[in-house]
Formats: C-alpha cells, structure tokens, sequence
C-alpha cells in the first residue's frame, strides 16, 4: 500500500503508533533493519551503533573519528580507523532509507526519513507534537519513568533531535508544510491518532474515529 514516516517530538508516543498502526495494517517497522545496513556499511559492531543512536552528548560532532561519548570503551575503532560522526550517519541514511522504502507496507520511525524520502510516490509523512507537560507524563505512564528522569529524557532527546534535524540543514523541521499529518497528542488519543494514519493510507481499512 505504502510507505509511512514518522517524526515525532520525543515521549509524542512515535514508538507506541508505530506499532499499533503496523499490527492494524500488516506493516513491518524498518527500525533493525536500518541499523544493520548502517552498521555493515560503516564496518562498526551492530550494538555500538545502536548505542551510538540514542546517545546525545557529542553524538553529532562534526569532527571526523567521533564515535560516541568517552565512557564506551577507550578504543573502538580498528587501526583502519572505522569511525561514525554525525556528517558521515547523515550520508549514509540518504543511501540506505531510499532503498528500503522500495519495500511496501513499511513504517520507518524517525532518523530525518521525512526528508530522505520527500516526493517519493506513495509515501506519507507524519509528524506527532504534544506539550512537554504531556510528553513527560507519556513516559512516565508508558515506561514506569519518575518524572524527573522522564522529564530529562524528553529534553536531553529534544535537543539530540534538533542536532540531528540541523544536519539535515532544516531549521524548520516541525512545520507543517513537510508533513501530509500533523498530530497534536495533547489534543487527540492514540486511537484517534491510529484511525486519522489509517485513514490516509488506507480509507477502507479505517474504524470508526472517536
């Protein structure tokens, strides 16, 4: 049917729709597979890139040889000098993303895919928001987090996101122009929110909206 991006402001519940939406519609998530290519693609160990993805503090330098943050372990790269930095994650996305939405009925979940993917034919962009009093509350009844840890989650992610967004030199990356739907979760349900992406991608599928 169709490709399905999904950009959201973190503890929106990006992960929660995904999931619903793919176990309503027969969709796959794309989220391991795209960590395997980028991990053979840059010769580094799959577990590294993983951790190298949700890390925040010089996770973006734009220094060659950046890997992650100090506290991994003293050497990770091989004497061939493997290495990730934010430039060089950035580039490999714009190589990877295009060849795995060849695949249909496939949901990816963020990594800047409403930009790699801009114009591609039967692709839909969407993007989730909420007030941060409600994202961290999102976090704390969805994952068991404290508020104080929520509440550092959702702004440490808040800002790792706009590294990451910036790398894609888009400043204006939550407008509504890049979007075919914008979400606001602090004014709709989930079950709303999975019925208006069913809705676009698939009318005759769709339930009945509450």
């Amino acid at each position: 049917m169709a490709v399905l991006t999904i950009s959201r402001q973190f503890g929106a519940g990006g992960k929660t729709l995904a999931q619903n939406i793919a176990a309503r519609l027969n969709y796959d998530i794309a989220s391991e597979a795209i960590i395997e290519e980028l991990a053979e693609r840059a010769k580094v160990e799959y577990y590294k890139l993983k951790s190298f993805e949700v890390e925040d503090t010089h996770l973006f330098s734009k220094s060659p040889g950046v890997f992650s943050p100090k506290h991994f372990i003293d050497r990770i790269f091989d004497p061939k000098k493997k290495y990730m930095d934010g430039r060089l994650y950035v580039d490999l996305l714009k190589q990877i993303l295009p060849t795995i939405a060849e695949k249909d009925n496939l949901i990816i979940l963020g990594r800047g895919a409403q930009f790699i993917l801009k114009g591609a034919p039967k692709t839909y962009h969407i993007l989730m928001v909420a007030e941060e009093k409600d994202r961290i509350q999102f976090m704390v009844d969805t994952y068991g987090l404290s508020m104080e840890d929520a509440g550092r989650t959702v702004r440490q992610q808040g800002k790792r996101r706009s590294k990451l967004m910036k790398l894609f030199d888009s400043e204006d990356f939550d407008l509504p122009r890049h979007y075919s739907l914008v979400l606001n979760m602090s004014k709709i349900s989930m079950a709303t929110a999975e019925d208006l992406v069913c809705d676009l991608v698939d009318p005759a599928k769709v339930c009945t909206i509450a």
